[in-house]
């Protein structure tokens, strides 16, 4: 029964992540800076701590109980993830929903699982588990390929009908001029950094371990004590996003777009920020019913959740709308191996518990 709930609880997980990003093509009074700079004090600030708040006892008294550098060392982690999290903004906004979510995740899958291997287990590479490994990011590489290869073929078909590729003239925070093959070639390589930095978001809750211990020791439930680690390390995230956003905001005079600001314009990078959060605590729970099973199986499912859940977002939200089939089944053929990388590294990961 634990496993089922772990299961189900990864399953929601990978697709409240993979789609959280579906609202930024529902803006229609700002521009891609002015939904960042909302969304990131909505998803990085406001709904990590309101969560944390909510649903932990006493959470005041676990923060007072703490070292100074018990908090420093998660928000630092945090703070280099921050990088990853803007990059992942951004390739959005320049690439979709659909071929930024397969990069990233994919290479996220990957180079989450082999760095380590070669870094603190280079003796297990040539064991079962190691050569699922390299198999798998063998396969990461030729879907990251395929992937961006159909991108840009996207993006040339779009050019040809004179055309924004997926992003309709009304989708204020997603159009954008056209841009040269460099500068696409670059923002792929902006996503496939943005997703091996994307790991260190682990690494933080790895570092907050004497947090955890601190909320369990004043009564919060097991799998909910990781819900205080993300206050603190979400808030170095915040730093990156915020001052680039603000940057943005100086540098474009796009300040006065927040005069068009409405209800319905705060309520969607709030609804994208509770959507990603609520992916994030969600997959921290679920883990934790999974035992083994949450560092082999559960972490594949929940990759291949969110790139699958991602790529339905980009198909409804029309960016492979009235792309030549090749176009479309070059990224099918990219999607099908990232997939294909995760069980790799999934099962590579079971083996390695056995």
């Amino acid at each position: 029964m634990n496993n089922l709930a772990g299961f189900f609880l990864t399953f929601v997980a990978g697709a409240s992540v993979g789609i959280s990003m579906w609202p930024l093509k529902w803006v229609r009074a700002l521009k891609w800076e002015n939904f960042w700079l909302l969304y990131s004090i909505f998803s990085l600030i406001v709904v990590p701590f309101g969560l944390a708040f909510a649903v932990l006892p006493h959470l005041t008294a676990v923060y007072g109980s703490l070292k100074p550098h018990q908090i420093l060392q998660p928000f630092l982690m945090g703070l280099l993830w921050g990088v990853a999290q803007l990059g992942a903004g951004l390739c959005v906004h320049k690439l979709g929903l659909a071929v930024a979510g397969a990069v990233m995740n994919g290479t996220a899958g990957a180079f989450g699982t082999i760095i380590p291997l070669i870094s603190l287990h280079s003796r297990s590479t040539l064991a079962a588990s190691g050569l699922c490994i390299l198999a798998g990011t063998a396969l990461m590489l030729a879907g990251g390929a395929f992937c961006g290869w159909s991108g840009y073929l996207r993006e040339v078909e779009a050019r040809g009908r004179d055309k924004s590729a997926g992003f309709g003239q009304e989708q204020t925070a997603m159009r954008q001029a056209s841009y040269a093959k460099s500068a696409y070639l670059l923002t792929l390589g902006l996503a496939v950094g943005s997703g091996i930095l994307g790991s260190l978001l682990n690494i933080a809750l790895a570092y907050g371990g004497d947090i955890l211990k601190a909320a369990q020791g004043q009564g919060a439930r097991i799998s909910w004590a990781p819900f205080a680690v993300w206050p603190i390390a979400l808030l170095g995230g915040s730093v990156a996003n915020i001052v680039y956003s603000i940057y943005l905001l100086q540098k474009n005079r796009t300040w006065g777009w927040f005069k068009n600001l409405s209800a319905r314009e705060i309520l969607i990078p709030f609804l994208a920020a509770c959507l990603w959060m609520a992916g994030i605590a969600l997959y921290s729970s679920g883990t934790t019913f999974l035992g083994s099973l949450g560092i082999s199986i559960g972490y594949a499912a929940f990759m291949i959740t969110m790139i699958i859940s991602g790529q339905f977002a980009g198909l409804m939200t029309g960016e492979w709308h009235s792309m030549s089939p090749r176009t479309y089944r070059s990224f099918s053929l990219g999607v099908g191996l990232l997939v294909a990388a995760v069980l790799a590294i999934g099962t590579s990961k079971y083996l390695e518990a056995q």
